[in-house]
């Protein structure tokens, strides 16, 4: 029995200081890739430049235009909900375009080697995000999406 509670200790305080390694994930990352997915919507790549926070050189405006072509809707595009996870490496921030209700809605997603700035960015599927956080012992929702419509219940 002591043998097994050591051994739980000691996976415990492992498991602790994995967890601590990961960098602290500031809020206005989730803020400004929320924000730039409405940018890259509407078009306004300048913007883009300016917006995001990345560690090395920012991608171009032209750059931004043919990122946007990936996508193939980006009419009416949500800016509530967005997830962030470890990889064990850096952070994933991924802005869902539209609510992540199936596996098909397409994200924005950016990466986070700092927790405040990004390294990088690429497009998604939700179901490709979902996998991603599925396996991670960090993710953070800045507002958790939950499906389904509401249900009152009387008291």
């Amino acid at each position: 029995m002591k043998k097994m509670m050591c051994l739980v200790l000691a996976l415990l305080i492992a498991g602790t200081a994995a967890l601590a390694d990961a960098p602290q994930l500031s809020d206005s990352l989730f803020s400004s890739a929320k924000q730039a997915v409405g940018y890259l919507a509407s078009g306004e790549y300048e913007r883009l430049v300016t917006l995001l926070p990345f560690s090395d050189v920012a991608p171009s405006a032209s750059e931004w235009e043919s990122f946007a072509a990936n996508f193939s809707n980006l009419n009416g595009v949500q800016s509530d909900y967005a997830v962030a996870y470890w990889t064990g490496t850096y952070w994933v921030v991924a802005v869902p375009l539209q609510a992540p209700e199936n596996g098909s809605v397409e994200a924005l997603v950016l990466g986070s080697e700092d927790g405040s700035s990004f390294i990088g960015y690429r497009y998604a599927t939700w179901s490709q995000v979902e996998s991603g956080y599925s396996t991670s012992d960090r993710v953070l929702w800045n507002i958790e999406y939950v499906g389904g419509t509401p249900t009152v219940i009387a008291d």
